[in-house]
């Protein structure tokens, strides 16, 4: 047992872990590491002193933080470390270290959603394909008609007198069924060869996109600048911690966004991730541990950031003024940082998360087609069946209006006649 070293920390993970367990004795106590507490216990132990945490407070509070720095002013505890900027408003209340990590402070925001497959089958040709496309159905369809109606046409010939049955024909090749009859004029056959190649070029490039998509729809467009944000119409999430820290950086672009304040750091980031209604300012390593900690290998599906970078700065731990440790600790943490210890155990901490988090299912690179693939076109069939069966009663109500009305015919027809025979049997 060497000299007691008392050490505060306040931040979120992975900068400050709290790990809590039972003694022999029953008792509760904890073991507090992270980030930026790694270097501090290497250095105890190399100094063969004795480490006594504060509580470790997780999260971003402010009272938490005003009440650790107090402590720190006032000689109750020897280090304070976690999630304190070392910029000039902090500097002129304690002795800083030398920096740990680097911090860069940049937008996050919601990351594209995975598009709907039929969504993604209506975009498949833009609206002037479509119009295009149906301006042709109609273009030809007509033209058929016009043609199998011209006076030289042949006799023999009634599969496209009428425009119904053009337009029936027509859908047929579209869908690539066979027609009830081939055109027999060479001018008909010729409008009909072009259509029907016209067709399976459509069809090829369509079919081929169709089953593309079906697997992989894609994603939404990625937010790329503020103003985009702006347009989807996205709050603005803070804590106070945020709120005072953007005092001191000038952010005048976010007074035009509403906003919306949460009282922890860590809820904010994970509003952003997984509501997606709002968007905030942070650095880069809370939400990567946030998402690995829900399960995500790949951080890129839930953490997603604007391109520009607002503001840099460095973190490391504050000392009491003139404390003798200052220089010695300085040292330290230089050379560990140089031979790579940080970023060791950094890389370490990564895979344990992995380890402890509950499996997230992710949407693979690489999709089986199946059936549930096919759910758009059963959508469709269904919708087919409902308008065939509304067509069919259509038809038989107009099949019965019709037949009443002949039937009403014959029936004055016939009174006609028997009344003229009477007329006629008089006479």
């Amino acid at each position: 047992m060497g000299c007691v070293l008392n050490i505060g920390a306040a931040g979120p993970e992975p900068l400050v872990i709290k790990e809590s367990y039972k003694s022999e004795n029953g008792e509760n106590k904890f073991v507090a590491k992270g980030l930026s507490l790694e270097l501090i216990n290497l250095f105890a132990s190399k100094m063969n002193m004795t480490p006594y945490y504060q509580e470790p407070v997780l999260g971003e509070k402010t009272e938490h933080l005003l009440k650790l720095s107090a402590m720190l002013i006032l000689g109750e505890i020897d280090i304070l470390t976690g999630v304190f900027p070392l910029v000039k408003p902090v500097i002129d209340l304690a002795e800083p270290s030398a920096p740990m990590f680097i911090h860069t402070l940049k937008y996050l925001v919601p990351c594209p959603k995975r598009l709907m497959k039929t969504e993604k089958i209506l975009t498949l040709f833009h609206l002037s394909s479509w119009i295009s496309m149906g301006l042709v159905f109609i273009f030809v369809s007509v033209l058929f008609w016009i043609l199998s109606n011209y006076p030289t046409r042949r006799n023999d010939f009634t599969g496209f007198s009428l425009l119904a049955q053009c337009f029936s024909a027509a859908w047929a090749v579209l869908l690539g069924m066979s027609v009830p009859q081939m055109p027999l004029s060479p001018g008909t056959r010729s409008l009909f060869i072009i259509y029907v190649w016209y067709c399976y070029a459509i069809s090829t490039v369509f079919q081929a996109y169709f089953t593309t998509y079906l697997v992989e729809p894609g994603y939404e467009a990625r937010f790329e600048t503020l103003e985009d944000v702006y347009r989807a119409g996205l709050k603005y999430a803070v804590a106070d911690t945020m709120e005072a820290f953007r005092k001191l950086v000038d952010m005048k672009e976010l007074e035009v966004f509403e906003k919306e304040t949460i009282t922890d750091g860590v809820e904010v980031y994970r509003a952003v991730m997984f509501m997606r209604k709002t968007f905030t300012t942070v650095t880069l390593i809370y939400p990567m541990h946030l998402a690995r900690l829900s399960g995500f290998d790949d951080e890129s599906k839930v953490v997603c950031y604007l391109d520009e970078s607002l503001v840099t700065w460095s973190v490391g731990a504050l000392l009491t003024k003139g404390h003798p440790l200052s220089q010695i600790l300085n040292t330290h943490i230089k050379r560990c940082i140089e031979g790579g210890l940080l970023e060791g155990y950094w890389s370490k901490l990564k895979h344990e998360t992995n380890l402890k988090a509950n499996k997230t299912d992710e949407n693979s690179e690489y999709v089986v087609f199946s059936l549930t693939h096919l759910t758009p076109l059963f959508i469709l069939l269904f919708v087919g069946y409902i308008l065939s069966v509304f067509s069919f009663l259509c038809e038989l109500l107009l099949f019965k209006k019709s037949n009443k009305r002949i039937g009403s015919l014959k029936f004055k027809q016939l009174s006609i006649l028997a009344d003229l025979s009477v007329l006629e049997e008089s006479k």
